[in-house]
């Protein structure tokens, strides 16, 4: 299934989990040095770095419904692809309604060498008039805290996984059956 239709159905099959009303937050990795959310990894893929660029560009098609808006940086020569990606927070009123609880925006970097890309999800934001790291909401005893905010890292934490997975999946070679009849 493609990612564009993907998306819609998953939050639908997941609604009603973000619906509960006690949630515990996910085990969020965190950079030792920066302190800040970052998804970080290394993985080791057959290819050069020319064909490695152009599976993550083919990702980027795939998974983001407008690439073009996410990408800003499309580097071949230097193997790297970085942009700026949004996702969408919802939380669940007392009627248990959906309703909007934000738009979060990440750094995402994908860095390409023979036989080996790293990609990298940091800096994420709540997406208002003033910058709102979301790191502030695991911590408990900020005064802003509120128990949603639980809610919230784990719809984060669950878009990157997914996100995570099928870049990995993209970035395998694809598999050419012969047709012998």
């Amino acid at each position: 299934m493609r990612m564009k239709t993907f998306l819609p159905v998953f939050w639908m099959a997941v609604s009603s989990v973000f619906a509960q009303q006690n949630f515990t937050a996910p085990q969020i990795p965190i950079d030792p040095d920066t302190k800040l959310i970052t998804y970080r990894e290394v993985v080791n893929q057959e290819g050069n770095k020319d064909i490695l660029f152009e599976r993550g560009m083919a990702w980027m098609r795939v998974y983001y419904p407008n690439p073009n808006s996410v990408a800003n940086v499309m580097d071949k020569a230097n193997g790297k692809i970085e942009g700026i990606g949004r996702l969408r927070v919802y939380y669940f009123d007392k009627d248990s309604n959906r309703r909007d609880g934000g738009i979060i925006t990440y750094a995402i970097r994908l860095e390409f060498k023979d036989n080996r890309y790293r990609y990298t999800m940091n800096d994420f934001n709540v997406k208002a008039v003033s910058r709102f790291p979301i790191e502030r909401w695991m911590n408990k005893k900020d005064p802003e805290y509120i128990p949603q905010d639980d809610s919230y890292l784990f719809q984060v934490d669950t878009i990157m996984q997914r996100l995570m997975k099928t870049l990995k999946e993209e970035m395998k070679p694809k598999v050419i059956k012969k047709d012998e009849w």
